[in-house]
């Protein structure tokens, strides 16, 4: 549980997490193991990495590219 109450793959903990950084979904990357939790990412715009747990180096190398690192 989070101390907001709300759960992925719900709309709203993506949007408290944007609103917080003060960032559009578009500048964010959402990293997760759950297809389900990629997908709520995505549907509200953020660019998603699926972490592949047997291939860290290479999720964590694509999510750096999405960062422009």
């Amino acid at each position: 549980a989070t101390h907001t109450g709300i759960l992925k793959p719900d709309p709203r903990a993506y949007a408290a997490i944007t609103e917080g950084l003060g960032l559009p979904a578009g500048a964010c990357v959402f990293v997760d193991d759950q297809d389900r939790n990629i997908a709520g990412a995505a549907a509200v715009g953020m660019q998603t990495v699926a972490f592949d747990v047997t291939q860290p180096a290479r999720s964590y190398a694509q999510a750096l590219r999405l960062l422009g690192l």
